[in-house]
């Protein structure tokens, strides 16, 4: 069995695979003119369903870790104008996509959307179903912190067709959370949780979070207990990145009091193992799902997908990104939207797409973007059905890649068979080290400061 002082090394700066390319890419060769292209090169494609994003990025307060494009709402107007704007953007993307376009899948996300009052919220659900068709199976989604969801709101949500709800815990230590600037109590986390499940909540998530300063192995157990109890039918658990460079919130985090390599390690590995002998099956490299839950049928059936909200059940080929920061996927490029509010208003108030960067995705991106999605989602590659669909030699057209993979599989990350490539279980857990074997991207001079995660 191999030591943690082995599995050390495998740990790298390394991208997520929510996108290929990668939001390290992105860049003004994007704009709203291309953005606006892209659109109606969609439109033209015909008909097929869209996965929409809606971005709400208020929040009461903002959490020293967190990594999201997040604002504190210090007004009630500050959000009524930014609805506003985001009604604006809706119908200028609507118009270009044509309006009555079918809607897969819809997610809320932030910030803190259920820092809105339901009424606001009522109102942003009206204005998108009169732009777009949802799908009976579309089941809405919406990410709640625990501190402004109650009764009230939860039926609402209920009634406003909302399916699946993710509450925020990341840890229920009291010591973490006053290390992260979050003022959440247990109490108050497994009481947002219960008054959903009463409600009749069938498909809750919990965000759990490791890597945080204060962190040890018995508070997390603790964590992961209370979890557990509360049966959830998904976990999400991520591994905190510290890169105070690019989220300066992260400088309020004594760096001093962050786990080590080795103890996150084992944070991770005690995690996992005691979410599975609780029955949740491991999905991609950081979810876990009841075996009844759809993500888990996914997975079993092999149509997980992957796009910038993580792992999903809905394979669409175009994500539609509303609100600010918001990032859209389309068959040829991603678009990203203005992160300012200034910038984001002055667009959309012009009647222009508020488009601030992206980058065009060529033929090759496309081919490479599916292998990684096929790995982070399958952990395997079926080497000639990948041959068929893209009438190539696979071992002429990523030599150099099937190198590094024997490398790799020399350290028991993966398995290489002339007709399947496939990860090992110690390979699932470091996915993301096997997917950037096909990051043409990752080729070029690294820059001096990290720009990803950590693998682990």
């Amino acid at each position: 069995m191999m030591q943690l002082e082995d599995l050390k090394r495998f740990v790298i700066d390394v991208p997520r695979y929510t996108s290929y390319p990668t939001a390290a890419e992105f860049s003004t060769e994007v704009n709203a003119e291309t953005h606006g292209r892209q659109l109606q090169a969609r439109r033209a494609h015909g008909a097929g369903a869209l996965s929409l994003y809606v971005h709400l990025p208020f929040c009461a307060e903002l959490c020293h870790f967190c990594g999201c494009h997040a604002l504190i709402a210090r007004t009630p107007e500050r959000i009524d104008r930014y609805l506003r704007a985001l009604d604006g953007e809706s119908a200028l993307v609507a118009g270009l996509l044509g309006e009555g376009r079918q809607v897969a899948e819809l997610h809320f996300g932030g910030g803190s959307p259920s820092l809105l009052d339901a009424d606001a919220f009522e109102s942003v659900m009206n204005g998108l179903r009169s732009r777009f068709l949802f799908q009976l199976d579309a089941a809405p989604s919406l990410e709640a912190d625990p501190r402004t969801t109650d009764a009230a709101k939860l039926a609402r949500y209920r009634a406003l067709g909302i399916q699946r709800l993710s509450f925020g815990f990341q840890d229920l230590d009291a010591g973490v959370q006053r290390a992260i600037g979050r003022n959440q109590s247990a109490a108050v986390s497994r009481a947002a949780f219960e008054t959903a499940r009463g409600l009749g909540f069938s498909g809750i998530n919990i965000d759990l979070c490791y890597g945080l300063p204060e962190q040890n192995r018995a508070t997390f157990a603790d964590t992961i207990e209370t979890v557990v109890s509360l049966r959830p039918d998904r976990v999400a658990l991520f591994g905190y990145a510290h890169v105070p460079w690019l989220k300066p919130r992260q400088r309020l985090i004594d760096a001093a009091a962050l786990p080590r390599t080795d103890l996150r390690l084992q944070l991770v590995s005690d995690a996992h193992a005691r979410l599975t002998g609780a029955g949740y099956l491991p999905i991609g490299f950081d979810h876990f799902a009841l075996p009844e839950d759809p993500l888990a049928r996914a997975a079993a059936g092999g149509t997980l997908h992957r796009n910038f909200q993580g792992y999903t059940t809905t394979g669409t080929d175009t994500l539609i990104g509303l609100g600010l920061s918001a990032i859209s996927e389309l068959p040829g490029a991603y678009a990203q939207n203005a992160r300012s509010l200034r910038d984001y208003y002055a667009a959309v108030d012009a009647g222009r797409l508020p488009t601030e960067r992206g980058v065009l995705r060529s033929a090759e991106d496309r081919l490479r973007g599916d292998l990684i999605r096929r790995l982070m989602c399958e952990f395997r590659l079926n080497v000639p059905a990948i041959e068929a669909r893209y009438q190539l030699s696979f071992p002429e057209r990523f030599a150099n890649e099937l190198a590094a993979l024997r490398a790799l599989e020399d350290d028991g990350l993966v398995s290489v068979a002339r007709d399947t490539i496939e990860l090992t279980p110690l390979g699932r857990l470091f996915v993301r080290n096997v997917a950037v074997v096909f990051d043409a991207h990752r080729r070029k001079p690294a820059p001096a400061a990290r720009r990803f995660s950590a693998s682990v």
